[in-house]
């Protein structure tokens, strides 16, 4: 198949949605699309055919670079695509040089921890979360 990768923030929040329905994630409200953009300092997506298959962004302060959004249509997953995002997600971090850079994922996701390991993440015991 062919893929292309799109940098940038002109992304459908219909498309980001259907992956995060079809992966059981929560959805973006249209008041939240707007906010998520501009606070994302970088966006990256896979389309194949115009529709987005994979998508990826970005949040630091230019010392700390938190990943968020690593996500793959289960229709493409085992494509490499999650691979093409992880690329260029790692560019844009090596070219910014931060000091800290983390990200979450959902630990009963089997195999993730694996494929972030690849790319050179560790898992870390010194991290919490504020319950809701």
């Amino acid at each position: 198949m062919n893929y292309t990768i799109k940098i940038g923030k002109k992304i459908n929040i219909k498309d980001i949605n259907e992956i995060h329905s079809l992966l059981n994630w929560g959805n973006y409200s249209s008041g939240q699309w707007p906010i998520v953009k501009k606070q994302s300092t970088f966006m990256v997506q896979v389309l194949c055919e115009k529709k987005t298959v994979g998508f990826a962004r970005c949040v630091d302060d230019s010392e700390m670079c938190m990943i968020y959004d690593v996500v793959v249509h289960p229709d493409y997953q085992k494509k490499g695509i999650g691979t093409l995002l992880m690329k260029e997600v790692l560019k844009y971090i090596k070219s910014n040089n931060f000091a800290t850079v983390s990200l979450f994922y959902d630990i009963k996701n089997k195999g993730l921890d694996n494929f972030y390991r690849k790319f050179g993440f560790e898992t870390i015991p010194n991290a919490m979360r504020l319950k809701k």
